[in-house]
């Protein structure tokens, strides 16, 4: 073959290896592309007002004067409003003291922490709803025994304990004797950390202490080490809860709060005031608060 041959043989040879290459870069791209289309579409969030809610329940146990459980449906001993913004990494955190008064369906107000036991989750979450003026999009329950076991299977939580805290409650079966000081919690002990609500405040002073666990467990729910215990976590939260999460809803809200600092959690108690032993909400208090919450999803 001549040497003007040879030339164009290479020549074609590598023009070849070029477009081939250049196939190959365009459909990496194509997919890559793809790929973050269908994903952003999978975490996407149903939500009105750029808000996506999910109402936390912890249920109560019910005791008898023996100290036996009675196995009936409890009262709410943990109400939390997550609400997520769609469109952006805001995160906020309401609690509602168990104490609040509500207007049930039958004209009555007494505590909403009695609303489970009477007319399960659905009631619980139209109460939330008309009290908060927001709509609950979603439901999760969980019970003392899951709310252990998701703790210890994430190696516990280091919480800051802000004053002494001392107590036995033969009834509900717990006791507590915490110095102040940072404390690695295991399931138990932060069980009865949350429950605790023997000072001057009671169930208020409570809801900062259920905000403090959460941020707390959301910290630990990020790191590295705990992604090999999400099996183990999903069993549980298959054997101790009931949601209505779409496992597509669970990716969405799991991706905004991959990356979040737990002071970027915004948290709150619902707006209100003592009356006797009830928590009375204060509307206009309430109305301000998902107002900045409604304003700052949209930003």
């Amino acid at each position: 073959m001549s040497e003007v041959g040879e030339r164009m043989v290479r020549k074609n040879a590598n023009t070849g290896h070029s477009n081939t290459g250049r196939i190959w870069a365009i459909v990496i791209i194509v997919a890559a592309a793809a790929c973050c289309v269908l994903f952003s579409w999978y975490a996407s969030l149903p939500a009105e007002d750029g808000l996506f809610n999910v109402l936390i329940l912890g249920e109560d146990l019910s005791y008898t004067r023996e100290g036996d459980v009675v196995s009936a449906p409890g009262r709410m001993d943990t109400i939390l409003l997550l609400s997520v913004a769609k469109n952006s990494r805001q995160v906020s955190l309401i609690s509602i003291p168990r104490d609040t008064l509500v207007r049930f369906p039958s004209g009555s107000r007494r505590r909403i922490n009695s609303s489970f036991a009477e007319g399960g989750v659905d009631l619980a979450r139209q109460l939330v709803s008309d009290l908060v003026g927001l709509p609950v999009h979603r439901h999760v329950t969980v019970d003392f025994g899951g709310f252990v076991d998701l703790v210890d299977v994430l190696g516990g939580v280091e919480i800051t304990v802000d004053r002494q805290m001392k107590h036995v409650d033969k009834a509900g079966e717990y006791s507590i004797d915490l110095a102040p000081g940072v404390h690695h919690m295991d399931g138990e002990m932060a069980l009865n950390f949350v429950r605790y609500r023997q000072d001057a405040l009671g169930d208020i002073s409570r809801t900062m202490r259920q905000q403090e666990f959460v941020k707390a467990l959301i910290r630990e729910a990020a790191t590295f080490r705990a992604i090999f215990s999400y099996p183990k976590i999903l069993r549980i939260v298959d054997e101790h809860s009931d949601t209505d999460l779409t496992i597509r809803e669970m990716v969405a809200v799991g991706w905004r709060l991959r990356k979040l600092e737990s002071d970027m959690i915004n948290s709150a108690t619902l707006p209100g005031h003592f009356k006797g032993a009830y928590w009375d909400p204060d509307t206009e208090g309430i109305e301000a608060l998902i107002r900045s919450l409604q304003d700052s999803a949209q930003r």
